[in-house]
C-alpha cells in the first residue's frame, strides 16, 4: 500500500473527522501526526471543567448514527465505557427521538479518547501557515520557530478557517467557498438550587433560546449543585457575535427565565463561550476535497451535513483516499 520508509502525515484538528481519519491511518501502518490548537481534543464533542471541577458538555450534545460504520463505532465505544445512552426527560409535548441520543460516559470528549490513545497528537499546536516546497508541505506552527515539514497534510478545521490556510496555496480554497456554518453562544450555568422546570432537555423552535439541557442528567459528567447549558439561536447568535461573554450571559439568562417561565435560583456560576463555527447549514455536498497529486485532503462535518456522523464518514474518506495514494 506504502513505501517502505512511511510517509509523514500531518492531520490539523482533533476532532472526530481528524481522528476518525489518524485512528483508520494507524491501522493502516501509518504513523499521521495530529496537530490540534486547544488545550483538548474533540472539537465541538467538547467538555468543559471549571476550576471547580465542574463539567460541561457546551458543544455538540448528542451523537445519532444511521451509517452502518459509524454504528460499529459507537457499539464498539460503549463496549470500552466511553459512550452511554442518554435518556433525558423531556417536554410533555416533545416527540421521542427516532434515532438513540449518544453521549460520552464521562463527557462528550471522552467519545474520541479511545481513538486517539495511540496516535501523536499535538495539543496548544497551531499551524499558522503551510505552503509546498520541493514536493512537500511546510507547516509553521504559531508556538515555535521552526517549521515543520511533511509529505501529506489533511485539514479538517472548519471550512472558513481551512480556506483562510489554503488561501493562495491551493485550488481547493476556492471550493470551501459555496460552505456556510452557523456560530452560536452557549452558556454553562450553575444554580444553588434546583431549577423548576419539569424537563432534562429541550429544544426551542423560535427566540433567544434554542436549546437547555441539565448537566446531571448526562452520566458521569462531574460536578457539583443543578447545572445547565443553554444554546442560544443561530440568527440571535450571529446578530450578537461579537458582543461581550458577560452582556450575552445577561441577555441569554433573561431570555431563559422568560422561555421556561421561572424564576432563576441564584447562579453560583456562569460562562459563556462562542461558537464561531458550530453548525453547518450549507454542506459541500461531497465527503471530502482531494488534491492527490499535491498529496492534500480537506474535510468535516461541513462537507456533508451537521451531525458528527458526518464529520466521521469525512474521515473515513479521506483515509480510503490517502491509503489508495501510497
Amino acid at each position: 500500500m506504502h513505501d517502505h520508509v512511511s510517509p509523514r502525515i500531518a492531520i490539523l484538528g482533533a476532532g472526530m473527522a481528524g481522528l476518525t481519519c489518524a485512528h483508520r491511518l494507524h491501522q493502516q501502518g501509518l504513523s499521521p501526526v495530529i496537530f490540534e490548537k486547544s488545550r483538548g481534543i474533540g472539537g465541538r464533542l467538547a467538555t468543559r471543567r471549571t476550576d471547580s471541577g465542574d463539567a460541561y458538555d457546551h458543544g455538540a450534545q448528542f451523537v445519532t448514527a444511521r451509517d452502518p460504520a459509524f454504528v460499529d463505532l459507537l457499539a464498539n465505544l460503549q463496549h470500552a465505557g466511553a459512550a452511554a445512552a442518554w435518556l433525558p426527560r423531556l417536554p410533555e409535548q416533545a416527540p421521542r427521538p427516532a434515532h438513540t441520543w449518544w453521549i460520552g460516559a464521562s463527557g462528550m470528549s471522552s467519545l474520541l479518547k479511545p481513538l486517539a490513545a495511540s496516535l501523536d497528537v499535538r495539543l496548544r499546536a497551531t499551524v499558522s501557515a503551510l505552503r509546498r516546497q520541493d514536493g512537500r508541505w511546510e507547516l509553521r506552527l504559531a508556538e515555535q520557530d521552526h517549521p515543520e515539514h511533511f509529505d501529506a497534510v489533511v485539514i479538517t478545521a472548519p471550512a472558513p478557517q481551512a480556506r483562510a490556510l489554503l488561501a493562495g496555496v491551493s485550488p481547493l480554497a476556492d471550493a470551501l467557498e459555496c460552505v456556510d456554518i452557523a456560530s452560536c453562544w452557549a452558556a454553562m450555568l450553575a444554580f444553588d438550587a434546583p431549577l423548576d422546570v419539569p424537563f432534562e432537555a429541550a429544544r426551542f423552535d423560535a427566540g433567544t433560546i434554542a436549546w437547555v439541557a441539565r448537566q446531571c442528567s448526562r452520566g458521569g459528567l462531574a460536578g457539583r449543585g443543578d447545572r445547565w447549558l443553554v444554546h442560544a439561536a443561530p440568527e440571535w447568535s450571529a446578530a450578537h457575535l461579537e458582543d461581550a461573554p458577560d452582556e450575552v450571559l445577561t441577555l441569554m439568562l433573561s431570555a431563559l427565565a422568560e422561555r421556561t417561565d421561572v424564576a432563576l435560583p441564584p447562579i453560583t456560576f456562569a460562562q459563556a463561550h462562542r461558537w464561531r463555527y458550530a453548525m453547518t447549514t450549507r454542506p459541500l455536498g461531497q465527503p471530502m476535497l482531494a488534491d492527490a497529486s499535491g498529496r492534500l485532503w480537506v474535510g468535516g462535518d461541513w462537507c456533508l451535513g451537521a451531525r458528527v456522523e458526518s464529520a466521521f464518514q469525512s474521515g473515513l474518506a479521506m483515509a480510503q483516499a490517502i491509503g489508495a495514494a501510497w
